[in-house]
């Protein structure tokens, strides 16, 4: 369904078919860069399409990235277990 968003905007379902390989991440992220691709395709192709893709929020990126792992921790935030004694 997030997938295939920008093109039933458009009411372009049947139009074009789309061959989609992606990697890393988990499913929702790979949806959503999916998702800003086959959008980003669509304005290339045709730059009447940028205006409905701009009021509908494809042609954003999220931003959020993993946190990098802090020197003297386990992780980002988890630090290693405290012992008073």
């Amino acid at each position: 369904m997030i997938v295939e968003q920008p093109l039933t905007i458009l009411n372009a379902n049947k139009q074009w078919d789309v061959i989609v390989t992606s990697t890393g991440g988990g499913v929702n992220g790979q949806a959503g860069a999916v998702r800003l691709g086959i959008a980003r395709a669509l304005v290339a192709y045709k730059e009447e399409f940028r205006k409905a893709m701009r009021e509908h929020g494809l042609l954003t990126r999220d931003s959020r990235a993993v946190e990098r792992k802090k020197y003297g921790k386990s992780g980002a935030r988890r630090s290693f277990q405290f012992s008073k004694r």
